[in-house]
């Protein structure tokens, strides 16, 4: 495998790699809305959309 191919390999995985840490920051992202979400249902002890 020449440098080049190697260099062209290594520069592809870098590319997935920072769509997949991009990905999973969003992922936190969306977890951290819904832990907060559900520590303030649980501290308040109320719902947003009671039941009827």
């Amino acid at each position: 495998m020449s440098i080049e191919e190697k260099l062209n390999n290594l520069t592809e995985e870098n590319e997935r790699l920072r769509k997949e840490q991009a990905e999973l920051r969003n992922v936190i992202a969306q977890m951290k809305i819904t832990l907060n979400r559900l520590m303030n249902r649980y501290i308040t002890n109320t719902e947003r959309f009671p039941e009827k």
